[in-house]
């Protein structure tokens, strides 16, 4: 088996590679921020044609995981033409070109193609986003379920990572600390999802080459303030931790509030348990005082 990690040096896609990498298989990856090397390959998406670096593989059994996006839910209001042309257009483009060369795409979507009325929602829940993010992942799912039915779509949540970085919403709240107070939307409840968990998936739905939508996110869902909760209190501080209303914040697009989800089809048909919030966060914080003891 070889993969290819499109958009290899962001969040997600840098930790799908360096593990892919770790672990033993035969991967390469694409970014649009560096030039050539032995294992990166520069494609920029808007630009450039993907079949001119999968016509140098001559490997038959390829997956293909798409971790190029803009998913800032800001810029993607702000400067929706931009956003647009990469999480929709172009993308739809580059899983159709990998179909036709018989490439396997897993591709991510995301919990916010959902409203937030109601929660716990499954595969099978009618979509309904309301902001423009959701919206163009709302799009992609219904194209790739109608037209690449080769591909396999990887619903995911807030995620989380045992790294101190800034996308990491762990991150995030350890560095609250230093203020006392944490602000978070009252009513927002998630199904946070664990890096690791999001690998796994990824190495499972090649293997077994799965196609079609699934939820990949922790067993529970919890608000925000009741994970930051947990969180400080693991890590023995005290954080005033503030609910405040959605139009508190000054977002530029709305944001769904319960948007907890049911992973149930994806252990059913892989056996698959994934990992609980509370061990992540025991994980996070061990390694975080590690760190702290070694500087």
């Amino acid at each position: 088996m070889k993969y290819i990690v499109i958009g290899a040096t962001g969040y997600i896609g840098s930790y799908l590679f360096e593990h892919l990498k770790k672990d033993g298989y035969d991967v390469i990856g694409t970014s649009r921020k560096c030039r050539n090397t032995d294992e990166i390959i520069y494609y920029d998406i808007q630009k450039n044609d993907i079949r001119t670096i999968i016509s140098d593989i001559h490997d038959k059994n390829i997956t293909a995981i798409i971790c190029i996006a803009e998913t800032n839910i800001d810029r993607c209001y702000e400067y929706y033409k931009q956003a647009y042309d990469i999480n929709v257009r172009k993308t739809k483009k580059l899983i159709h070109e990998l179909s036709r060369e018989g490439i396997h795409s897993i591709f991510f979507s995301s919990d916010n193609v959902f409203d937030g009325e109601r929660g716990n929602y499954t595969e099978e829940s009618p979509t309904h986003a309301v902001n423009q993010y959701g919206k163009m992942k709302e799009e992609m799912e219904q194209y790739l379920l109608a037209n690449e039915l080769n591909s396999c779509v990887l619903r995911i949540s807030k995620t989380v990572s045992l790294k101190e970085e800034k996308q990491n919403i762990f991150t995030e709240w350890a560095n609250q600390v230093k203020s006392g107070t944490n602000r978070c939307i009252r009513g927002n409840i998630i199904s946070f999802t664990y890096m690791d968990d999001i690998y796994q998936a990824c190495l499972l739905a090649s293997q077994k080459q799965l196609h079609g939508l699934y939820n990949i996110v922790a067993d529970r869902a919890y608000s925000r303030a009741e994970l930051a909760g947990k969180f400080y209190d693991e890590l023995g501080v005290q954080v005033h931790i503030q609910e405040c209303e959605l139009g508190d914040f000054p977002f530029k697009d709305t944001r769904p509030l319960n948007i907890g989800m049911s992973n149930g089809k994806f252990k059913r048909e892989t056996g698959y348990q994934f990992v609980d919030m509370d061990s992540v966060i025991q994980m996070y914080i061990s390694n975080l005082k590690s760190n702290k003891i070694g500087e």
